[in-house]
């Protein structure tokens, strides 16, 4: 009888986000009887102990800092538990991890959640890159969670075209109708009307995602139509400056925090319009999930984003960080009396393009590779 493949999924964070979900979906899916999956990752999020709960072996690793320490208890952890494929996210256990499982002849695999150093300055702009580029190197197979980002990487020449696979995100629909059906929250709860129209945005807050866009937009919808609310659903860095925006802006009463949510995907038959106002994306799960929950999504013309939304189909697309064309796109479509058909057709696309199964039989498919090119 075949052994299992051992694979050591290394994350930056199990705090609410993408890539722990992702991780997590993966754990949860990938059959057990070809693949032993091993987690490691810093106590510092909900999913340390949904990791627990599934039954796999969860490793603690330290917070936040990076250090020789991280890169120590990687080539530990590999050599302890006989580990077969190391699958990497994020910039931190991309550096280690792909190191480590370079330094002891295991192939690695690593996933880009989005390419993100916009915001370094510019010499650390170009160390990023070219790290980025040696890293390629020791690895196997890079993931790109949508077209768009791996364009991108060809074209900052981060990976070779024949490394890179593009797998996007997934999610179960059954799983999220299950959910709607049965644990949905109510708009009572939350202080809203019945005929209240209602924005959401589930994110983390975080200068990337722009939410002070979005409350620039909702300031001057918000003159003009008094019922509008907008729900967020998060937290994060930024979370103090943005309630300070909120208080600034006198929108006190109209904007709800509804802080993180275990299942945020709950809120969303709450919601009118869901709105993402990130500056980049990879593949943004939550609008995946709003759009799978039938809620038109009006977001920035992003990578990521305008892998998800078709323009005029499943919503609209606005150029980032344009708070005058974000308002005027919300005021269109919430005017709009067919904009359930962009829900029903959003939900249709999800089922096409992001359902679960693909992204776990393609995901499989690369651990087979990356196990095979060491048994040759």
């Amino acid at each position: 009888m075949t052994r299992p493949i051992r694979v050591l999924q290394l994350l930056v964070t199990t705090d609410l986000g993408g890539g722990p979900k992702q991780v997590y979906d993966l754990v949860r899916h990938l059959p057990r009887e070809e693949f032993q999956v091993v987690v490691a990752g810093p106590h510092d999020g909900i999913f340390f102990e949904r990791f627990q709960d599934l039954g796999v072996t969860m490793l603690e690793l330290p917070r936040r800092r990076l250090g020789l320490r991280h890169l120590f208890l990687t080539l530990r952890l590999i050599r302890a538990l006989g580990i077969q494929v190391v699958h990497t996210h994020g910039k931190g256990p991309g550096l280690y991890g792909r190191l480590a499982a370079w330094w002891l002849g295991v192939p690695a695999v690593h996933t880009f959640h989005g390419i993100h150093y916009g915001s370094y300055p510019r010499p650390g702009q170009a160390l990023y890159l070219a790290l980025e580029r040696r890293l390629a190197r020791l690895s196997h197979t890079i993931i790109n969670v949508s077209a768009s980002q791996e364009a991108e990487g060809l074209d900052l020449r981060l990976f070779q075209p024949s490394q890179s696979v593009v797998i996007p995100n997934g999610i179960d629909l059954e799983e999220l109708a299950r959910l709607l059906a049965t644990s949905s929250i109510a708009r009572e709860s939350l202080g809203l009307a019945p005929d209240d129209l209602v924005l959401g945005c589930v994110s983390r807050f975080d200068p990337i995602k722009r939410i002070q866009t979005l409350l620039e937009a909702f300031r001057r919808l918000a003159l003009r139509l008094p019922q509008l609310a907008l729900l967020l659903v998060g937290g994060g860095g930024e979370e103090r400056r943005i309630r300070r925006l909120v208080t600034e802006m006198g929108l006190g009463k109209r904007v709800i925090f509804t802080g993180f949510l275990e299942t945020a995907a709950r809120v969303y038959p709450a919601l009118d319009l869901y709105v993402a106002t990130s500056l980049k994306e990879g593949l943004p799960l939550s609008v995946v999930e709003a759009m799978g929950a039938g809620v038109p999504v009006v977001a920035t013309d992003v990578p990521g984003h305008r892998d998800v939304v078709i323009p005029g189909e499943t919503g609209l697309l606005v150029p980032p960080e344009n708070p005058v064309a974000l308002a005027d796109a919300i005021a269109a479509l919430l005017a709009d009396p067919e904009r359930r058909r962009m829900g029903e057709a959003g939900r249709r696309r999800v089922l096409k393009e992001f359902s679960m199964q693909p992204m776990i039989e393609r995901t499989a498919e690369v651990y087979r590779r990356a196990r095979a090119s060491t048994t040759r």
